[in-house]
């Protein structure tokens, strides 16, 4: 039988990444060619409860210091890129659901074992009709989507006078959409984070009721300090924590490299190179400061939501550039422990070398990018920052 919620209910993020580490190491390959989580590691991370963290406690969420759910992250991505992704991805669709009503959220979150999957461009169209909306639209890296129960996907809304094409004026919302009604294409031929099976996924003529139908402007149902926490900013540090853990996989591994190999000849062993010296112990000092950083700016974060206090422009903007910069630092940082450890990186036996792809994919993301630091230095200029996402 089934795990009721409250038992799945996840007790420590933190714990639950560190059971799932192994059986991600375990089954890294079978995860890189299949394209997507192997099966056995989807049920593994099921029964952890890390793809409820999202949701409230009674549906089995985590609803409290969302630092451990950025260790979580961290911890997961060390094992294996993909899985941290996942399980990041797999946490926006559930704080989405936030804006449902509690019948509605009962709904689509009651099965324990359901995976969620979401895109949040607006790359469908949904007609107003009697009763709810239509839903057409392709949307393009949908992350975990073989693996998905429900799906979380944005729409331009179109009918009653709205405007027909994005742009000024232009009315966005959220669909939730079963399974059932999506058609996934196979376009995730890549190579970085390629277990994730972000391939495109396909919608025609789906009927959305008006209470699957939201938007940031929507009510929150359930009012507690974790659906206070902004949704942007958040996510931003969430990526970051995969980040750091990727670079954590590396720099593990070439430390562990260093004690194993040994060079024929007269060349020093790599352990011996003052190049890798410099590198191991610059990258010891970063990761901890990126981290701590990270981590410092999303506890204040949290302190101000069980208070029930409107955040500050520089307190969502310290998240927004400690992000960014544990980000782009981690990615650095990658890049020189690849090229430091010359032709071991080369070889996939090596996390080194998954890490190099995997950590350019995950800064390819909207929520990383660049703009966000200049967001944040807006508000520490006593500038308004203007990003959509800056405060919701």
């Amino acid at each position: 039988m089934h795990k009721s919620l409250l038992e799945r209910s996840i007790k420590s993020p933190s714990d639950a990444a560190n059971e799932v580490h192994s059986t991600s190491i375990s089954h890294r390959d079978e995860t890189e060619n299949l394209r997507r989580l192997a099966p056995k590691l989807v049920d593994k991370l099921r029964e952890s409860g890390l793809f409820r963290m999202g949701l409230p406690k009674f549906l089995g969420g985590w609803e409290d210091d969302p630092v451990e759910v950025l260790k979580a992250y961290e911890i997961l991505s060390s094992g294996e890129g993909a899985v941290g992704w996942s399980v990041w991805n797999n946490h926006l669709a559930c704080t989405f659901g936030r804006y449902l009503d509690e019948e509605s959220m009962r709904e689509v979150y009651k099965n324990p074992n359901d995976v969620y999957a979401n895109s949040a461009r607006p790359e469908g169209v949904a007609e107003i009709v009697d009763g709810g909306y239509n839903v057409n639209g392709r949307w393009t890296l949908v992350s975990g989507c073989e693996m998905s129960d429900w799906f979380v996907l944005r729409c331009l809304v179109t009918g009653d006078g709205l405007p027909s094409t994005l742009g000024p004026g232009a009315k966005l919302k959220l669909f939730f959409i079963p399974k059932e009604a999506i058609e996934i294409i196979d376009t995730w031929s890549v190579g970085g984070l390629r277990g994730t099976g972000s391939h495109d996924v396909k919608v025609s003529n789906h009927f959305v009721k008006e209470a699957y139908a939201v938007d940031f402007e929507s009510p929150v149902a359930i009012d507690n300090p974790y659906s206070r926490l902004p949704i942007g900013c958040f996510n931003s540090a969430g990526n970051a924590a995969i980040a750091v853990g990727i670079f954590k996989a590396a720099l593990d591994d070439l430390i562990k490299i260093c004690f194993e190999k040994i060079t024929p000849g007269k060349n020093p062993d790599l352990r011996d190179r003052e190049r890798i010296q410099s590198v191991v112990a610059k990258s010891k000092t970063l990761f901890s400061s990126l981290r701590g950083q990270l981590h410092n700016s999303i506890s204040v974060i949290w302190d101000e939501a069980k208070k029930g206090n409107e955040y500050t422009d520089e307190q969502l903007a310290d998240v927004w550039s400690a992000s960014v910069q544990a980000a782009t630092t981690a990615r650095d940082m990658v890049t020189e422990i690849y090229a430091a450890a010359g032709t071991v990186s080369l070889y996939t036996e090596n996390k080194i070398e998954r890490a190099h792809r995997d950590i350019h994919a995950v800064l390819q993301h909207g929520i990383i990018q660049p703009h966000w630091m200049n967001q944040a230095g807006m508000a520490y200029l006593g500038i308004t920052p203007k990003g959509a996402m800056f405060r919701i």
